[in-house]
């Protein structure tokens, strides 16, 4: 019970500065704050676990390696980014869809897009493709699919 408590009021207090006091602070503040206790939590970490660090055997002869191996990994994401953007003929980010380069109107557009999802839908799960409106909004088309009732699922036992 004595860890308890005290515990309690910590994160009370906590969840006080987080939610009163954080808030009303400027950027600049935060990352001031930030740094203070990024600074603060590494003294400490260091302090606590210093003995581990001094005694670690076979990771001592890799920390040579690591700067080696960051900028090389750096430079190979890097070159990999750059041919992706100068790939005139890669493979596009966005889904193929029924969306024309030049909308006539963002909902009609919207609308299309969705009719044919929920066609493609309806034909994943066997629904028949004439029960669906091309005209019909959305969400009519939706409840249109959910409500039909699907024959492969109507068995008698």
């Amino acid at each position: 019970m004595e860890y308890f408590l005290p515990s309690i009021a910590a994160l009370l207090i906590a969840a006080l500065i987080v939610f009163l006091i954080l808030p009303r602070l400027g950027a600049s503040a935060l990352v001031g704050l930030s740094v203070v206790l990024l600074i603060f939590c590494l003294y400490n970490h260091y302090k606590l676990f210093g003995a581990e660090y001094r005694y670690s055997t076979w990771q001592e002869q890799l920390k040579f390696y690591a700067p080696f191996l960051m900028y090389g990994s750096l430079t190979v994401v890097i070159l990999l980014y750059l041919g992706y953007l100068f790939n005139k003929e890669g493979p596009s980010m966005i889904p193929a869809s029924n969306i024309s380069d030049q909308p006539k109107n963002i909902v009609e557009s919207v609308n299309n897009t969705a009719n044919t999802i929920l066609t493609n839908v309806a034909n994943g799960v066997g629904i028949k493709t004439n029960q669906i409106n091309a005209n019909a909004p959305i969400l009519t088309n939706l409840g249109n699919i959910l409500s039909s009732p699907n024959k492969r699922n109507n068995r008698i036992m």
